[in-house]
């Protein structure tokens, strides 16, 4: 550190007061306790431009290393271009500036008398391109020369130094010159996506919030999160719900709404389950359903939709949560199934299709046998798609007892699906029951729906099938099954 004596360092104004001015940011920057000789450097500054009016420049074409604690050093770093005193600055005026120029991140203020002149940030107004990342190539003097080794060996050389484990990514040469360009990269990119937020255009706010989560495995992983979470703040609920609003109409844009969305966490959930409530229809807000099931943090939001007034709600959330597979959804659903519309019922039971069988069998089976027909379609729908044997028998005996047309034929194409042994069995024993005069069996017409439902079945047991009732069926039932046999055979030859 220079010291200060009480006598002019030159006659020139200037002179002076660009030493004892960075007397005092140097002193700020590195020794802020030392009052007494922070007050002498202040005032002998400030008696330099009392009738003078002093500028300084930094010098950013002439930058020299060594350079970091002078008044032009500390210019540099805060992006001063051209610092102007007035004559007659008052000595608070100097401190303030000197105290921001001693910190990294203070803003650099401006008075009447003292004024400074930023180097202009270079941002680019076009859409992102390739170019607009730095990707150096690997150049001869990115090596380290022998002199730059850490460790001085006197025995002799066996060859060359190698980094190892995390190392070689936090101190390597070219890895702190590549976080400092992708530190850049990112800043440059969080301005430009504060800039299309704030004038609400969502379409480069969503290429550039997507750009950001592309660079986002180059942030170190100790700043990683952090980094996430500045990004996120820069996104508050009426950009998301704008970036959904663009995805909505563009369908192009849909996949990379859907990343940065889930990349925004809680928020965006919060903002996709708002989306969803708004239209009573899925349509083109099925996306958003894929997406939301996808994020096991948005179960928070979702599941309180199942006790919304509102029906469409109720259906969104069973569709969201059956797509999520959580078991602790597998409750609140089954208390769904005594929802007195109808409509809501069948989203359960569909919902509750894509779970284990062990936890909904019992749901599922129940609900063969509900008082509403619509209910015992959904039911036997939501059976065709577990797929699952076990469902066969209590299938065949709901058709025993089934009145209604379409919950008849929604059963027997719930048999097809399983194609189970079990199920050629239920259908065949289904077939061969005819109508008695005393009660039991069933019509012609729905028995040929069985023919018709064996016929078109993958499975090898359907051909067994078609061969008993072949042989065993009466008339109709018997023509059916041997002209399904014959087209069959006439498809294998």
């Amino acid at each position: 550190m220079r010291g200060f004596d009480s006598e002019h360092d030159s006659l020139d104004p200037r002179t002076t007061f660009v030493k004892r001015f960075g007397d005092l940011v140097t002193l700020l920057r590195v020794d802020p306790g030392n009052d007494a000789a922070q007050e002498l450097a202040l005032s002998a500054a400030a008696a330099a431009v009392e009738h003078h009016a002093i500028v300084v420049e930094s010098g950013v074409e002439r930058h020299e290393a060594g350079e970091e604690l002078t008044l032009e050093g500390r210019l540099r770093a805060r992006r001063v271009d051209l610092l102007r005193v007035g004559a007659g600055a008052e000595p608070h005026e100097l401190l303030s500036l000197a105290r921001a120029l001693s910190h990294d991140v203070i803003p650099v203020p401006s008075t009447a008398r003292v004024r400074v002149e930023l180097l202009p940030l270079i941002t680019p107004e076009d859409p992102i391109a390739e170019a607009d990342y730095f990707t150096p190539p690997r150049v001869q003097d990115d090596r380290r020369q022998w002199r730059e080794r850490r460790h001085w060996r006197a025995e002799r050389w066996h060859g060359p130094e190698r980094r190892r484990g995390s190392d070689r990514r936090t101190t390597g040469e070219r890895r702190l010159r590549l976080v400092r360009h992708h530190e850049a990269d990112t800043a440059r990119l969080t301005q430009r996506l504060v800039r299309a937020v704030a004038g609400a255009a969502w379409a480069d706010a969503l290429e550039t919030a997507h750009a950001l989560l592309e660079v986002a495995p180059q942030i170190p992983a100790t700043e990683r999160r952090s980094f996430a979470l500045g990004v996120r703040r820069q996104l508050p609920i009426a950009a998301l719900r704008g970036i959904i609003d663009l995805a909505l109409r563009d369908l192009a844009e849909q996949g990379r709404a859907v990343e940065v969305l889930r990349w925004t966490g809680l928020e965006g959930a919060d903002a996709m389950v708002q989306a969803v409530r708004d239209s009573p229809g899925v349509g083109a807000r099925r996306f958003l359903h894929e997406a939301l099931a996808s994020m096991p943090e948005a179960y928070a939001a979702v599941a309180p939709l199942l006790n919304s007034p509102e029906l469409h709600e109720v259906r969104h959330a069973a569709e969201i949560l059956g797509r999520m597979g959580r078991p602790d959804a597998v409750g609140p659903l089954k208390e769904r199934l005594s929802h007195p519309d109808a409509s809501v019922r069948a989203a359960v039971l569909l919902a509750l299709a894509q779970y284990p069988l062990r936890e909904t069998a019992d749901a599922l089976g129940g609900a063969l046998a509900h008082e509403s027909a619509e209910t015992r379609v959904a039911a036997a729908e939501a059976v065709a798609r577990t797929g699952a044997p076990a469902l066969a028998m209590p299938l065949v005996a709901a058709l025993d007892a089934e009145s209604d047309g379409a919950a008849w034929s929604a059963m027997v194409g719930a048999l097809a699906a399983i194609a189970s042994p079990e199920a050629c069995a239920g259908l065949t024993a289904v077939a061969l029951a005819r109508r008695r005069l005393l009660g039991g069996g069933h019509a012609a017409a729905r028995r040929l729906e069985v023919v018709q439902a064996l016929a078109g079945m993958p499975a090898p047991c359907s051909g067994a099938a078609l061969e008993r009732l072949a042989h065993e069926a009466d008339g109709p039932v018997r023509a059916a099954a041997v002209a399904a046999l014959a087209r069959r055979t006439g498809r294998i030859a």
